[in-house]
């Protein structure tokens, strides 16, 4: 009932009295905070100072932290069991989607964080199954790229099949260019530059400049790949799911 009386009160109260009822409601909203034509339906709102929300919003998440100065702008959709997490002057241009799948399907905490003066631009698609971190003054820029943290790994024959998940971490002063797509479980160093069109599909460990790289065949199999993951031990999965081993940096 929380949820669905903040989505109202965000939508068709003006500024001020939307920021009086939100603070009666329990959430903490600061000063000066704007929001446009917009549905909140979340159970936990932390707005800083002077925050931006344009129109035609759609939040369906868990729970959004907005340091001050942040900017989101319009017709975007944020949607599932995942946090938003902004700090100061931190933007999220237009259009982008942003969606994690109920719990059962995935399981533990997933959040987006963008630090400092960080940006998302337009029309990007981020899945949440994991985390994704980005760092201070970075900028997922251009239009269509794409942030994968589950994929699927088929047997040679037959229904078997595994999914594999992995967070994916940018670092700061990174520029990612216009229709990058990132698999699962990459880690992107500080101050990296990647080319448009590429596809991030292994660690960027070294600062410079990135660009897509030819097609090539990898010899694998089924057991293989799963000698190599880490098995995620939750019985209420609906199915076998791995994780990328963690980093030994």
């Amino acid at each position: 009932m929380k949820k669905i009386l903040t989505g109202i009160i965000t939508f068709f109260c003006p500024s001020f009295l939307m920021r009086f009822l939100l603070r009666c409601m329990g959430h903490k909203i600061g000063k000066n905070v704007k929001v446009g034509f917009s549905f909140l339906v979340i159970k936990k709102i932390e707005l800083g100072d002077h925050v931006r929300i344009g129109h035609f919003n759609l939040f369906l998440n868990d729970r959004i932290t907005l340091q001050s100065n942040v900017i989101i702008g319009y017709l975007n959709i944020f949607k599932g069991p995942f946090g938003l997490i902004l700090s100061e002057k931190a933007a999220i241009g237009n259009k982008n989607y942003l969606t994690r799948a109920r719990l059962g399907i995935t399981y533990g905490e997933s959040n987006l964080s963008l630090g400092e003066l960080t940006k998302v631009t337009t029309g990007h698609h981020l899945d949440l199954t994991r985390s994704i971190r980005f760092g201070d003054f970075s900028i997922l820029a251009g239009i269509r790229s794409q942030l994968w943290t589950h994929g699927y790994y088929h047997a040679d024959q037959g229904k078997d099949r595994v999914r594999i998940d992995g967070q994916i971490n940018i670092g700061h002063n990174v520029y990612i260019g216009s229709g990058c797509i990132f698999n699962p479980g990459v880690n992107v160093a500080n101050a990296v530059h990647i080319g448009g069109g590429s596809v991030i599909s292994k660690d960027l460990d070294q600062p410079g400049m990135y660009v897509g790289q030819g097609l090539r065949y990898l010899e694998n199999n089924l057991e293989t790949i799963k000698l190599k993951l880490d098995r995620i031990e939750d019985s209420d999965l609906i199915e076998e799911v791995y994780s990328k081993k963690a980093n030994p940096k």
